[in-house]
């Protein structure tokens, strides 16, 4: 039977199971708060919140000034 290991993606932080045969030190990190497991979690994206940061926009009064 297959067995799954939570792993880190080292390059985009993205976390998912992946069979324990095809791990591979160099691309993933495994994450050791998660035991091996017969079946595949759901996958944890590791998505920037916020957006892109962008200049305060000055009103009409503050451009007068």
């Amino acid at each position: 039977m297959t067995r799954f290991v939570r792993v880190k993606n080292k390059t985009t932080g993205h976390e998912f199971d992946l069979p324990s045969e095809s791990f591979d030190p160099e691309k993933y990190s495994k994450v050791a708060r998660y035991s091996e497991t017969t079946r595949p979690r759901r996958p944890k994206p590791n998505v920037r919140k916020g957006g892109k940061r962008i200049a305060p926009v000055k009103t009409d009064k503050e451009k007068d000034q």
